[in-house]
């Protein structure tokens, strides 16, 4: 796109250590033929950014708060990005809450930052379809391919000087919280589509939902939805009803669900409990 790209910064690996999608920013840096300039903290990075004179800073994936003393140092501001339609769903964890909450639609929102949480003027919005067969990967990459676009649409007119700022309608807004690692176990008496919403949420580049089997954590990558469960309403929730093959026939609590990829070593004994 021609941009003058003063710098690019990424966080050490260790001070991401909780983030399972970090990436390193080195081999994109060398396409343009810069260097990555390592961080831990954001917050002790004024100095080096005010060597570079940015007229825009773009925080993209960054997990770390952004100071006041850091958005003030360009000439124009700082533009975050968040994977979800503001002012709804802001937050931690966007992406994973709209997939485990079964939503239909999300989207990707550039905004100015200021000092709040999420609730920057709007830069640039698109939305997208969540369908039932998507995970957290495919919906990663949907947020990807829009947010390129947002930029590549939007950019040319910072360049002409034309600031793009729609203030956000606060009344509408609600935070989600931080994920903890008991909101990634599945319950065996939630629904069938419930835990196939869970385990599509947190598939990889994500942890992995999880299950519990003779006090062992076992990670649960992907599940189906078989048609014709029925005949098993005497069951209790979290009993295994077969092992065929690797696949894993679990009761829940309205149906069967088929846990067809996961990590189960050695796998578990039909008859037995989740």
């Amino acid at each position: 796109m021609g941009v003058n790209i003063v710098g690019i910064m990424c966080p050490f690996r260790e001070a991401a250590k909780y983030n399972s999608d970090y990436f390193d920013l080195k081999e994109v840096a060398k396409n343009f033929g810069k260097d990555v300039y390592y961080f831990k903290k954001i917050h002790d990075e004024a100095e080096h950014l005010k060597v570079n004179k940015p007229d825009i800073i773009f925080v993209l994936g960054l997990s770390q708060v952004i100071p006041v003393h850091i958005l003030g140092i360009p000439t124009i501001g700082c533009i975050g990005s968040h994977p979800a339609l503001l002012p709804r769903n802001r937050g931690r964890h966007p992406i994973i809450w709209a997939i485990a909450n079964g939503l239909r639609k999300s989207g990707i929102t550039l905004f100015w930052m200021d000092e709040g949480v999420d609730s920057g003027d709007i830069w640039g919005q698109k939305e997208f379809d969540i369908d039932v067969s998507d995970d957290a990967l495919t919906v990663y990459e949907k947020v990807k391919r829009l947010t390129m676009e947002i930029l590549k649409e939007n950019i040319p007119d910072l360049e002409r000087g034309i600031i793009k700022r729609t203030e956000q309608d606060h009344s509408k807004a609600n935070y989600w919280r931080k994920r903890t690692h008991r909101d990634g176990e599945i319950d065996w008496r939630m629904s069938s589509k419930r835990i196939y919403d869970l385990v599509r949420a947190l598939t990889k580049p994500y942890v992995g939902a999880h299950t519990l089997y003779k006090g062992k954590e076992v990670k649960i990558w992907k599940v189906e939805m078989p048609d014709g469960t029925g005949g098993y309403e005497n069951l209790e929730p979290g009993k295994i009803i077969s092992v065929e093959g690797l696949c894993v026939k679990v009761k829940t609590g309205d149906g069967v669900i088929k846990i067809v990829e996961h990590g189960f070593n050695p796998l578990p004994i039909e008859g037995d409990y989740l």
